[in-house]
């Protein structure tokens, strides 16, 4: 959870990535992310330990299209730019089940967010957004922790 005054999410991958792995101790096997995370640059930061699944464009016309010609056949060209490989990899039958995944995971978390009336930050400046936006989130976990059944101890 953080807040930045960047106009798009290009930049936020890979601190994300280091974030995930400072806090958890490894990064994520999967990253699932929306065509605002797409550059030549964010791609290259699939390795071995994390695989990506990026959206490529947000066009939603082209990306109906694409599920309709289905995963082209065959070995990926030597030549195919780094756009074309993350295409073709959300083609596969792998990519389509993974990124299915992004969809009922953050989605709903958007919009369960709204309905509670998170549709502008009420507070100005960075310190004191990233701290409303840090409330916004302890009180949707808690709810969720709630309506789970989770019984939390007390410390003492």
């Amino acid at each position: 959870e953080d807040v930045t005054q960047e106009e798009n999410d290009l930049k936020q991958l890979v601190p994300m990535l280091d974030r995930c792995e400072e806090q958890a101790g490894r990064r994520p096997d999967e990253v699932l992310t929306d065509a605002g995370y797409w550059s030549e640059e964010n791609a290259k930061v699939e390795d071995e330990r994390t695989e990506l699944f990026v959206a490529t464009t947000k066009d939603w016309k082209q990306r109906k299209a694409q599920r309709e010609r289905g995963a082209p056949r065959g070995r990926i060209p030597k030549d195919a730019t780094l756009k074309e490989r993350m295409e073709r990899k959300l083609l596969t039958q792998r990519g389509k089940e993974a990124y299915k995944q992004r969809g009922v995971t953050i989605e709903p978390v958007f919009g369960q967010m709204a309905m509670r009336n998170l549709v502008r930050f009420w507070l100005r400046g960075i310190a004191k957004v990233k701290g409303e936006w840090s409330l916004w989130c302890t009180s949707h976990n808690i709810l969720r922790l709630w309506r789970a059944g989770v019984v939390l101890k007390p410390a003492c």
